[in-house]
């Protein structure tokens, strides 16, 4: 602040209390310390306030930089010191106690905290825009490219740290506060003037509302995505399929047998299967009684577990014969029409689409509807089906497999299905991995599968499968078509011009083969 002759002790030519000196030509005007800067004219007056204001520009520019780049970096360099017991507050407030000691600061406070303020404004509406426009993912190019090098001076946390959906805004505001109180204690201390106004208050309200905007997004965030929670038991989407491999030595212990010996056998041109993993047990069985002249290493050309989307997409290029599993999800059957290739679709069993929830749950039976509801999210809570007061958290499956093809279809019909939970896992150097969320067995857990799945291939004692408009998916009621959600597990060709290829299908579809396809565990076509 610069004093005005306003006063005799101002003014070396005004001795009477309170005369003004604005008339004057002569002004004599001090510094904050009360050492003379200027004795001038009007003009020079004039050109001293402009030096003045190039000085404040330059305090900004300088704090500003301070503020940006050396508080992150200071924090993250006492992070990486707190096994030498220094924090990452004690090093932030030192770098800016030196700092402010041999600087020249504005007397007014919001002149004096702008700087500081609005790089916690940069840094947080960063955030802001790159964490609302990725949809809360940490492993999209947004985070990857954007927002990393945005936030360039927050790398040290970001590696030793990780990301975290609250850390970074946290981190953010609480250098801001630190930063500020530390400028103004130091000037306290060294009893440099202080002028508190309204502006202040302002930037306080501003502080507020944009942590509180970062707040809600985590907030929202763990509605839509989880991230790696260890403790919770997991319905997993893979199996060790290796047991269930054609000639292996677990396959007779894994895989269902004949028990007779087979109609037809193949010693050449064997037909290349791929398919579902819910359906490999089958088809692998089938493999082991009709493929003769293989074994364990020479099979695996002719006999492959993809899962549902890769092994469609290899029949539909030709690399494999016979796909064995759901129906084809509309991509996948654009898929074969850009190649201008017809998938066959034979029904070789039946099976069940189930839904299934935590054994504790109370819910034993849900109606389409309410399962439509729970999807789209127009039911929220356990409570408004007749359970606990629990936020319901319905699982999902990838696009394209085989269970999802199936919940579009026969369950959804024309009704849209919003996102699915998607689940994050840090993988350390900052590195995060992103999927479609596994199901997690919490209390008020829901997700679908297919019941050969769900309680021959990956059993658990800890779900339940829930009856379906007060019918339970029994074997009885899958023959009998009672079971709302029964569906056809299909064999599926695209033009193979091996000739052995109709005749295993001709086998499958005989009393023999439908036989076998019981003893497999599936319910039979007829």
């Amino acid at each position: 602040m610069v004093y005005c002759c306003n006063y005799d002790e101002g003014c070396t030519q005004h001795k009477d209390k309170g005369l003004h000196c604005r008339e004057n030509k002569h002004v004599e005007v001090f510094s904050t310390d009360n050492s003379r800067f200027w004795n001038n004219s009007k003009g020079e007056r004039q050109r001293n306030e402009g030096l003045l204001m190039f000085n404040l520009k330059r305090y900004y520019t300088i704090t500003g930089l301070m503020a940006l780049i050396a508080s992150p970096l200071a924090a993250s360099i006492g992070l990486v010191g707190v096994a030498l017991i220094v924090t990452p507050a004690v090093t932030l407030a030192l770098v800016w106690v030196l700092y402010v000691k041999k600087a020249t600061l504005p007397d007014n406070a919001s002149e004096m905290l702008f700087p500081v303020f609005l790089a916690f404004c940069y840094y947080m509406c960063v955030w802001i825009a790159v964490f609302g426009l990725s949809g809360y993912r940490f492993e999209s190019i947004l985070f990857k490219g954007v927002f990393s090098t945005l936030t360039t001076p927050y790398f040290i946390l970001d590696i030793f740290v990780g990301r975290s959906s609250f850390l970074f805004p946290l981190t953010n505001a609480a250098i801001t506060v630190i930063t500020a109180l530390t400028i103004i204690a130091t000037r306290a201390i060294s009893k440099k003037k202080i002028v508190f106004d309204k502006k202040l208050v302002v930037y306080i309200i501003v502080f507020i509302c944009l942590s509180g905007v970062a707040a809600y997004q985590h907030y929202d965030r763990t509605t839509k995505i989880l991230d790696g929670d260890h403790q919770v038991e997991r319905i997993k989407d893979e199996v060790d399929i290796y047991g269930y491999r054609p000639f292996s030595k677990r396959a007779n212990e894994m895989l269902k047998q004949l028990g007779e010996p087979a109609t037809i056998s193949f010693t050449e041109k064997y037909p290349r299967l791929d398919g579902a993993t819910a359906a490999y047990p089958v088809y692998a069985a089938i493999v082991q009684e009709l493929y003769e002249g293989l074994d364990e290493t020479t099979v695996e050309q002719y006999v492959a577990c993809s899962k549902t989307d890769e092994a469609y997409l290899r029949l539909i290029d030709g690399k494999v014969d016979v796909f064995f599993g759901a129906q084809p999800s509309r991509q996948q059957i654009d898929a074969a029409q850009e190649k201008e290739k017809k998938l066959e679709l034979t029904p070789i069993a039946r099976e069940a689409f189930v839904f299934f929830v935590n054994k504790d749950n109370p819910i034993d039976s849900l109606t389409l509807e309410q399962i439509q509801d729970i999807y789209q999210k127009k039911i929220t809570k356990w409570d408004e089906v007749g359970g606990k007061n629990e936020k319901i958290l319905p699982f999902q499956r990838p696009d394209n497999s085989g269970s999802q093809t199936i919940m579009l279809a026969k369950v959804m019909g024309e009704k849209a299905l919003p996102a699915p939970l998607w689940e994050e896992y840090a993988m350390g150097m900052g590195m995060v991995i992103g999927q479609v969320a596994e199901y997690r067995n919490y209390s008020s857990a829901i997700g679908y599968s297919f019941r050969y799945y769900a309680t021959g291939m990956n059993p658990n004692d800890n779900i339940k499968l829930l009856a379906i408009n007060g019918v339970e998916p029994t074997v009885e009621n899958i023959r009998n078509g009672t079971y709302p959600f029964t569906v056809d597990v299909y064999a599926v060709t695209a033009g193979s011009s091996n000739e052995n290829v109709e005749k295993l299908m001709q086998w499958i579809l005989s009393e023999q083969g439908q036989n076998f396809i019981e003893i497999c565990g599936y319910v039979r076509t007829a």
